[in-house]
């Protein structure tokens, strides 16, 4: 299972900046996902694959105790039949005892390997149901906590972000910008004439507007 960790939450972790983080997303060669209008980094959450590691040694461990049940049942009939082909010529009604016995082991053996089973199974599905709430619930609390954080950066880390050089290009873009602004663009803030963009969004509509 993967994670979301905002753009500056992973170039912090990775010792680059948070203009290279946006480089490799318009590249494609960073994986990304827009949430609510922002963009998250999509990462592999190393303790899912320890979960899972985990989770595979409890049922290899259950399925072994099955195997050597089983084992246990074979040769116990095993012996039984053995048994039985000695008194055969000695006493008919034993024979058929010991036949009804063999029959009830068959019965129990059988109970207690599907039994075995069940709780191999309840357990895989009591795994699952509590990974997948411990993931809803950190995802939750995750989602809530990036809600809580804002991110604006102003027209010349736009302009960088975008690689806008030209004087003629950022006077086009700027009134893009503040006619989206008008529109009630959430992506766009304004304090005191200054314009602020939203770190969390894509601006391809703005900038390379023809």
């Amino acid at each position: 299972m993967s994670k979301l960790v905002k753009p500056i939450d992973y170039a912090s972790s990775q010792g680059i900046s948070r203009q290279a983080v946006y480089a490799k997303i318009k590249k494609g060669t960073l994986d990304s996902k827009t949430v609510d209008g922002k963009i998250y980094i999509v990462v592999d959450d190393p303790e899912v694959g320890q979960e899972k590691s985990k989770l595979k040694e409890e049922v290899s461990t259950h399925l072994i105790d099955i195997k050597e049940l089983l084992r246990s049942k074979d040769q116990t009939i095993s012996v039984l039949q053995e048994s039985i082909s000695d008194l055969k010529h000695t006493n008919t009604e034993i024979n058929t005892t010991l036949r009804g016995e063999i029959e009830l082991l068959k019965q129990v053996f059988t109970e207690m390997r599907n039994l075995y089973v069940k709780q191999v199974d309840y357990m895989l599905i009591d795994k699952q149901k509590e990974r997948q709430e411990d993931a809803s619930s950190v995802e939750a609390i995750s989602l809530e906590e990036r809600h809580k954080e804002d991110c604006w950066m102003t027209l010349d880390e736009f302009f960088e972000r975008f690689e806008i050089i030209k004087e003629k290009r950022k006077v086009k873009v700027v009134k893009r910008l503040r006619k989206a602004f008008m529109k009630n663009d959430e992506r766009i803030k304004m304090e005191d004439d200054t314009i602020y963009l939203s770190c969390y969004h894509f601006y391809e509509d703005i900038v390379n507007k023809k």
